[in-house]
C-alpha cells in the first residue's frame, strides 16, 4: 500500500486546498467566517477521507464522504462566483481541480468495488 501522501488524488487535493487558501484570503471578513471557513474545513475533510480510504478495506464509504465534500466545495465556489468574489478564471481553475479530485475518487471506488476481497 502506497502512503496516501505519494497518490496523484491526494497531490490534487493538497493543491486544492491551497488555492482555496488564496480565494478566501480575498473575500470581505463578514463571509470570510461563514464561506471561507466551510470551503477551507471541506478541503481539509477531502484530505482526511483519501488518508482513512487507503488505509481501509471497504474505500467506498470515504470516498463517498469524499464526493460529498468535492459536492459542498463546488455548491460555495459557484455561490462565490455569483456574488462576484471570485473571477471566471479563478473559478475555472478551481474547478479543474475538484473536476481531477472527483474523476480519481470515482475511478478508485470502482476499482474498489470490482477488487477480490483479500
Amino acid at each position: 500500500m502506497a502512503m496516501h501522501t505519494d497518490l496523484e488524488i491526494h497531490k490534487s487535493a493538497e493543491e486544492l486546498l491551497g488555492v482555496a487558501i488564496q480565494l478566501v484570503r480575498n473575500i470581505p471578513r463578514d463571509l470570510k467566517q461563514l464561506v471561507g471557513v466551510k470551503i477551507l474545513d471541506e478541503c481539509l475533510e477531502v484530505l482526511r477521507m483519501i488518508g482513512r480510504a487507503n488505509m481501509a478495506r471497504d474505500k467506498r464509504p470515504d470516498l463517498n464522504t469524499l464526493l460529498g465534500s468535492i459536492q459542498v466545495i463546488n455548491q460555495l465556489l459557484r455561490a462565490m462566483v455569483s456574488m462576484q468574489f471570485m473571477s471566471i478564471p479563478q473559478h475555472a481553475k478551481v474547478m479543474k481541480l475538484t473536476a481531477s479530485v472527483g474523476k480519481q475518487a470515482n475511478a478508485w471506488k470502482r476499482s474498489s468495488a470490482t477488487a477480490p476481497a483479500t
